[in-house]
């Protein structure tokens, strides 16, 4: 067994079988952005905190304040629980972690746990795809046309053992994957994300903040690429006053 626990700082007791978010590191940073819109947006409290010596030593910094990089939130109003990690899960820790973030679900008599995240750009229109471990959700996916079913394929990590516990025990575990860059921080697939989840949970995530940031960030991507394009152009005399390597 692992060293894997999982610290409660605050009373979630109110909470009646909550819907347990989860949104860790991976392509785009999706999953992380994504749980870090939700926190702030419904400015949830902080709850606790996962812990183990496998885990990088850092701290999240937020709005002046250092907190635990893995990291549990909860809202009573939405009856909502995030869990969100600002660092890459190990791989040697990651059935502990499952176990845990299974474990502490179970205890707090959630409904169901929705893991959010990022999957490798296929087309350029940024689809988002869905699988569950609950064949009803995968239904009712289709038939409201909320999102792309995965019929095929493989998830790893966390996510990937909450998936498989969650079908061995017919417990809803459900992911949604938006495709993302894999090459810098996406925050429009994070609010596709997002979008998708609150036609799922019924509960309305303020996505106008990424939405922002996606613009800003594809027109400084354009501007980048268009720079560089015109010094290709212009050749070596671009670079006024030469380069000692030539």
């Amino acid at each position: 067994m692992g060293d894997v626990e999982i610290h409660r700082t605050a009373d979630m007791k109110k909470l009646r079988k909550p819907t347990v978010i989860m949104g860790f590191p991976g392509t785009g940073l999706v999953g992380s952005v994504a749980a870090s819109q939700i926190v702030e947006s419904l400015a949830m409290e902080f709850g606790g905190y996962i812990s183990s010596a496998e885990f990088a030593p850092l701290a999240a910094i937020h709005d002046y304040k250092p907190m635990p990089a893995a990291r549990i939130h909860f809202s009573e109003k939405q009856n909502l629980i995030v869990i969100i990690s600002e660092m890459t899960i190990p791989v040697g820790s990651s059935q502990d972690v499952a176990d845990k973030i299974y474990e502490f679900a179970k205890s707090v008599g959630a409904a169901t746990i929705i893991s959010l995240g990022g999957i490798s750009l296929q087309d350029e229109k940024k689809g988002v795809f869905v699988v569950s471990s609950d064949a009803a959700i995968v239904k009712d996916i289709i038939a409201k046309k909320i999102a792309k079913p995965i019929r095929e394929g493989a998830t790893t990590g966390v996510t990937g053992i909450l998936l498989a516990k969650g079908a061995l025990d017919s417990f809803p575990v459900t992911t949604i994957l938006a495709e993302s860059s894999e090459e810098y921080l996406d925050p429009r697939a994070a609010s596709n994300v997002l979008k998708v989840l609150a036609r799922i949970t019924g509960v309305p995530f303020n996505t106008a903040k990424l939405e922002k940031e996606a613009e800003e960030f594809s027109k400084d991507i354009k501007e980048s690429v268009l720079k560089s394009r015109i010094m290709k152009k212009k050749g070596p005399s671009a670079n006024e006053g030469g380069s000692m390597y030539g």
